[in-house]
């Protein structure tokens, strides 16, 4: 029998067993696959629920559900501004002066004192 053949009859045969069966013949592997699902969530996902802070006018002492929720507010208020556009280019010229201090400089600085 030709591998081609085999592989075939293989996927043949695993197409006949229910899901069910399929997933405790390979528990080990969904185990294993439970690990990096669960740290996705907690550290991806969870996370994610802070983001309605942005929506809300936050008040530290009624936390996330006790704030009112505002909408676009904040964001109009932000865009509307006088000063947006110099905002926006400083923070951009302010990450590119990170990145091109904090990456090229350590390693030049490696070479020198190797």
């Amino acid at each position: 029998m030709s591998q081609s053949r085999k592989s075939a009859s293989g996927a043949l045969a695993l197409r006949g067993k229910p899901l069910s069966r399929r997933i405790l013949d390979n528990w080990q592997l969904y185990l294993l696959l439970l690990i990096p699902v669960v740290l996705t969530i907690i550290y991806k996902y969870v996370p994610m629920y802070g983001i309605q802070i942005a929506f809300r006018d936050f008040k530290a002492s009624r936390g996330y559900t006790g704030s009112q929720w505002v909408g676009l507010y904040w964001f109009e208020r932000f865009f509307s501004s006088p000063t947006c556009l110099r905002m926006i280019k400083n923070t951009i010229l302010i990450s590119l002066y990170s990145l091109l201090w904090t990456f090229p400089i350590p390693i030049i600085l490696s070479l020198i004192i190797n």
